[in-house]
């Protein structure tokens, strides 16, 4: 007995919307599907059919073409025509043997000086202006390109309907001095064309630039139709397609939707249709809506079964989890709670950090700014105590050393202070690289002529190269990687300051002679208080902190730094500005 009781009414709800849901997804895969098929057969299908018979008319149609180029710039043509036309037998022979290597219906020269028109079989006729059929000839000898093709009788071949490819000929000044050519029949080529279209099973004609009807198969269902406008459902659209304004269209014809694409053969001065009807793609689509129908109906039935018999079995079940679900919820709501007393507790901790942090910058800009008058005044002192050269007191000079190092390092922490303050401005503005690191380099001669090394700077020094950034800033940071330059390389050694440009960047490469930096301490090459492997070479001091500085300032600078190191062969550091930087 299959329940209908109120319990059950909404899983015969669930089924009914199952069903519903079967049939949309059912039509609308198909509606999907046949808007698919349209769309591939359109941009795919009919444009690869479209690129595939013009391949096919490249070889098969516009051979003749490329042969009448041949014979127009054949050197035996010209200088037949230009020594006199004297031996008529070989430019006879020379037409028949093209004719019989090409497999050309015909091929022909007419003399623009003797006005005679030569064919494989020897003089057809003399050219005349006042000759209706001759009048090809004048067209081609007025023509700006250097051919035509052209729909005519042969006369030569029993005034059959010939496409001709006719070829102006000119001597070695450019001047013109004949036309020459190949043809082939119309009816050959209806061939190709009927060749294409059971290859391809698609309806394929040509019409000329004016819509006109111009190469059809003989079987076509067009035969009749003259021109493109008067195909039923193309007359609105014909101009259009004319006018290169659309490529892809559907229309209705004998009650069939048909899709076309139309491009142009620009060297035939056509355009090529290839059309097809939809029917054949979409009968598979239909028996498959067919089949999704029935497997819909049967798996509604089997999910209903199944659904009716599961609530049965797991209503008591559902019950008993209900309780459970409802104990576990007052577990989760306490714990929400000591969640919630927690992230106060946590946010109350951070808030609490972030002011010891601020008064720990605060303290270390103060102490900072507040050493920095004491040791100017050491400094000041040292400098204008006098005392005897013959027997100098060692440690006024251990005293101006000392308080130096200080002071350097004094002013690292108000640069590092002054970074991490995010309020801080930039004051960005366009500068000449090259003068800024000359006066960076010029602070630390006297320390590199101590140890011996050479310090130097290549670039370019032209005044109108400039970059976009803040002078101050920038000096910090070239002077820190200078200093680490000077202060890790050996006697003797060499440190280079190279400028120049790259595509919307100038670079700054400082390179120095000195031990280089492994691979473990490049990773931790730019963190605070960092202390790396290599030691300074002449005793100097570090404080773990000058190349954070330059990491931190150059971020907010917009300038990309760069290291590349070898143990043993030395270091380069690259500071990459862009050109037109915004801070």
């Amino acid at each position: 007995m299959i329940p209908f009781s109120t319990r059950y009414r909404w899983a015969w709800l669930v089924c009914l919307l199952l069903l519903i849901g079967f049939l949309t997804n059912s039509l609308s895969s198909y509606f999907v599907s046949k808007r698919n098929v349209r769309r591939t057969i359109v941009e795919t299908s009919l444009p690869l059919t479209s690129d595939n018979v013009y391949s096919e008319i490249q070889r098969d149609l516009l051979r003749p073409i490329f042969i009448s180029s041949l014979m127009a710039n054949d050197t035996f043509l010209k200088d037949w025509s230009l020594e006199g036309e004297s031996k008529q037998d070989a430019v006879t022979k020379y037409l028949h043997e093209l004719k019989i290597q090409y497999n050309t219906i015909s091929s022909f020269f007419v003399s623009e000086k003797t006005r005679t028109y030569y064919h494989p079989q020897g003089i057809l006729k003399k050219i005349r202006e006042d000759d209706p059929r001759d009048e090809w000839y004048f067209r081609v000898r007025d023509l700006p390109e250097d051919y035509e093709i052209n729909v005519d009788p042969d006369l030569a071949n029993q005034d059959e309907m010939t496409i001709f490819i006719n070829y102006r000929v000119k001597d070695y000044q450019g001047n013109f001095i004949g036309a020459t050519g190949v043809g082939l029949t119309v009816n050959r080529v209806n061939h190709l064309i009927s060749r294409y279209e059971a290859k391809y099973d698609r309806q394929i004609y040509f019409v000329n630039t004016d819509g006109k009807m111009v190469l059809r198969p003989s079987n076509s269902p067009l035969l009749n139709i003259p021109s493109l406008q008067e195909i039923e459902g193309l007359a609105e659209q014909s101009s259009a397609l004319l006018n290169g304004e659309i490529a892809n269209l559907s229309y209705e014809r004998d009650g069939k939707t048909r899709l076309l694409n139309c491009r142009f053969v620009p060297e035939l001065d056509w355009f090529l249709i290839v059309e097809q009807t939809e029917d054949a793609q979409l009968a598979p689509l239909r028996k498959e809506l067919l089949i999704n129908v029935i497997i819909a109906l049967l798996t509604t039935a089997v999910v209903a079964w199944i659904f009716i018999v599961s609530i049965k079995r797991h209503h008591d079940r559902l019950e008993r989890r209900n309780q459970e679900l409802s104990r576990i919820n007052d577990q989760i709501e306490r714990q929400k709670k000591k969640i919630e007393q927690s992230a106060a507790s946590l946010e109350k901790a951070n808030d609490e950090l972030s002011r010891l942090n601020r008064e720990k910058d605060e303290f270390i800009g103060i102490v900072a700014h507040d050493l920095r008058n004491p040791l100017n005044g050491i400094l000041g002192l040292c400098a204008v105590t006098d005392f005897d050269e013959d027997d100098p007191v060692e440690f006024i000079q251990d005293i101006e050393d000392s308080a130096n190092r200080m002071l350097s390092l004094v002013e690292t922490l108000l640069d590092v202070s002054r970074i991490e303050g995010h309020d801080v401005q930039v004051s960005s503005q366009h500068v000449n690289p090259f003068e800024l690191v000359k006066n960076s380099c010029a602070q630390f001669t006297e320390h590199a002529d101590r140890k011996n090394i050479k310090l130097s700077i290549e670039g370019d020094t032209k005044s109108e190269l400039r970059i976009f950034t803040d002078p101050d800033w920038f000096s910090i940071c070239l002077n820190n990687l200078i200093n680490n330059a000077v202060k890790y390389t050996p006697e003797y050694g060499k440190v280079q300051v190279k400028t120049y440009a790259e595509t919307g960047s100038n670079c700054i490469a400082i390179s120095d002679t000195g031990p280089g930096i492994s691979e473990e301490d490049q990773r931790k090459l730019f963190g605070k208080f960092a202390r790396l492997s290599a030691k300074p070479t002449g005793g100097e001091s570090s404080t773990g902190l000058g190349l954070y500085l330059v990491k931190s300032m150059c971020e907010r600078l917009g300038i990309e730094i760069t290291v590349r190191s070898v143990l043993g062969k030395g270091t380069t550091f690259t500071l990459k500005v862009p050109s037109k930087s915004e801070v």
